[in-house]
């Protein structure tokens, strides 16, 4: 060392020395002695006062070792070994247990090269706390560094396993409830039947608690039901069965629907032995069931309700077998879970049955109005019948001369009364059970068919200001079907055209044929068909109109035409343009023989 460096050293000694020392006669005077017996000590020594292990005192060892040393800083701050929270747990222990810990392996120091060893004592006064420590540091030997290296592996290794071991018990653990939960919603989903759900409600339970539970139900006029509950000890059912006769749920219980009604969360009710709680008593209601739930063995309550679609559906309330113990937080979240599950089984029960109910509605109105329809057929058919034996009489003339003019009127008044009794008696086969209609199948000349529906329309059309056009006029177009129902079929299309077309609007038929099939289309300017109904136009007692009217009729005329075109294997489809019209097509079997 040069000359320099020595007086450069001397004089920051001096001045460490000069610091500590002014530092150490503010201390009590038991630092003070030991203070200057250490100072010339060889090994780096050094005295911290409370219990935040501020530095008080750094010999000349250790104010070499650790230029940081500075009085009133943490002595972890300065010698910053590789593990802090190692030093700070060995200098909490030494000072908080009133213990010497000796030659314990503490790692790099920020300031000085390779491993060193600490050793820590209190400084005790009789009959009071610690004043401070005393810390020595040692260079760690080469075998120490060996031992420590091999004893920081092991831990590491053995922290690895633990940590291992608990994520494969948590992974079991998972397993094993995304188990026990698939099996609960399928036991709960096997039926759609209410009653058989709830049955399944009141049999959950909780597979590590040994419990069994309580379901509470609210039903839709916000009464509480509670449930049959099912024990799982076979001994104690009578008593459950007992308990479950008269004890049910009441405003300002301390479980079940009445608190989950106050705030829909988890709670639990802790049930002290052996008065079974305040809680229980006053849920219980009277003395009789107190002693059931006395006899059944109570512990802990857990309860959670039961939510679905945003919806308080009711209650399930756990009841541990076992009196001292607690809920874990992953036992609430299978709670939940159950319940969860519960709920939805629940929900959709309720929303079959409501479905089940609308259906039977249905169906009693629709039995309703196959009845009405079927009694005044019966009473339209008689004077339909005398309607047609009077027209014959008065076109025999048995009543005067008839002219040509009016025999013409009376053929128009016939076919109205037969087309009429067709069609009644179509009507009167729907009602009776749906029966497929009787059809024949012969040669029908489509252009004479659609004629003498166009002439039956004749007056109906004038008198609302339509017009129509018929286009059919090829006599060689020959369908394969029964001429009535084809007439019915085109009478009841170019009706409803007439009834649903503005004033001064215009129906027009027209005809396409190619070797296989016939295609007669009646299009209106009428009113049009919104796309979400088109389907339900040839539904029974469905009647489409978007201006919100209705121009009469029962609604049955479209059904009935689907059904005689599909008896006579045809079709009978529709394409339409709100605003624009509507155009029906009757698609028939080309008569044999012809071709395009």
């Amino acid at each position: 060392m040069s000359g320099s460096e020595m007086q450069r050293e001397f004089e920051r000694a001096s001045e460490g020395e000069r610091f500590m020392g002014e530092r150490v006669s503010r201390d009590p005077e038991s630092v003070q002695l030991l203070a200057r017996a250490l100072d010339a000590a060889p090994a780096p020594f050094a005295i911290t006062l409370g219990s935040t292990h501020s530095l008080a005192f750094a010999n000349r060892s250790l104010r070499r070792l650790v230029a940081a040393a500075r009085v009133g800083v943490p002595i972890g701050d300065v010698l910053l070994p590789e593990s802090v929270a190692r030093l700070a747990s060995l200098l909490d222990r030494a000072f908080h247990e009133r213990l010497a810990v000796q030659e314990q392996f503490l790692g790099r120091l920020r300031w000085a090269a390779g491993p060193w060893n600490c050793s820590i004592w209190p400084l005790l006064r009789s009959g009071s706390d610690p004043e401070g420590l005393v810390i020595e540091l040692r260079s760690a030997t080469h075998a120490e560094r060996n031992a420590a290296l091999q004893l920081e592996i092991a831990e590491r290794l053995l922290l690895s396993g633990l940590r291992e071991a608990e994520a494969a018990d948590a992974a079991h653990a998972s397993r094993e409830r995304t188990e026990f939960l698939l099996d609960a919603g399928r036991r709960l989903g096997q039926s759609l039947d209410e009653g058989e759900t709830r049955g399944a409600l009141a049999e959950l339970a909780l597979p590590a608690l040994g419990a069994w539970c309580i379901v509470d139900v609210i039903e839709a006029d916000g009464t509480v039901t509670r449930l049959a509950m099912i024990h799982p000890d076979p001994e104690k059912r009578e008593w459950v069965r007992e308990l479950a006769r008269d004890w049910v749920p009441r405003p300002g219980d301390a479980f079940g629907a009445p608190v989950v009604m106050r705030n829909a969360q988890p709670v639990v009710t802790t049930v002290e032995h052996p008065d079974l709680g305040e809680a229980l008593a006053t849920s219980a209601h009277n003395a009789e069931n107190l002693r059931l739930l006395g006899e059944l063995g109570i512990g802990p309550l857990l309860t959670v309700p039961l939510v679905s679609h945003g919806k308080l559906l009711g209650a399930v309330t756990f009841v541990s077998g076992q009196r001292d113990r607690t809920y874990t937080t992953d036992e609430i979240e299978l709670a939940e879970g159950l319940a969860a599950r519960g709920a939805e089984a629940l929900h959709g029960a309720r929303l079959y049955g409501e479905a089940l109910q609308l259906r039977d509605r249905a169906d009693a109105a629709s039995r309703t109005r196959m009845r009405f329809l079927g009694n005044i057929g019966h009473e339209i058919r008689t004077p339909l019948t005398a309607i047609g034996g009077y027209a014959q009489l008065i076109e025999m003339g048995i009543h005067g001369p008839v002219t040509d003019a009016q025999r013409k009127a009376l053929e128009r008044i016939r076919l109205n009364q037969e087309h009429l009794l067709v069609l009644i008696t179509d009507i009167l086969n729907f009602v009776r059970a749906g029966l497929t209609p009787t059809v024949a199948a012969e040669a029908v000349p489509v252009a004479d068919a659609v004629r003498r529906a166009l002439e039956l329309l004749e007056e109906l059309a004038a008198g609302k200001g339509v017009r129509y056009r018929n286009e059919v006029t090829d006599p060689g177009v020959v369908a394969d079907a029964d001429p009535d129902r084809v007439q019915q079929i085109l009478l009841n299309l170019t009706s409803n055209a007439v009834k649903f077309s503005h004033e001064e609007g215009v129906i027009t038929v027209r005809c396409a044929a190619d070797q296989e099939t016939v295609r007669i289309s009646v299009t209106d300017t009428g009113v049009g068909i919104p796309p979400d109904k088109i389907e339900s136009v040839f539904e029974p007692f469905v009647q489409v109109d978007p201006r919100g009217g209705t121009e009469g009729g029962v609604g049955l005329g479209l059904a009935i035409s689907r059904d005689l075109a599909r008896a006579m294997d045809g079709q009978l489809t529709v394409e339409s343009e709100p605003g624009v019209g509507s155009c029906f097509t009757l698609t028939l079997p080309r008569h044999k023989g012809q071709g395009p």
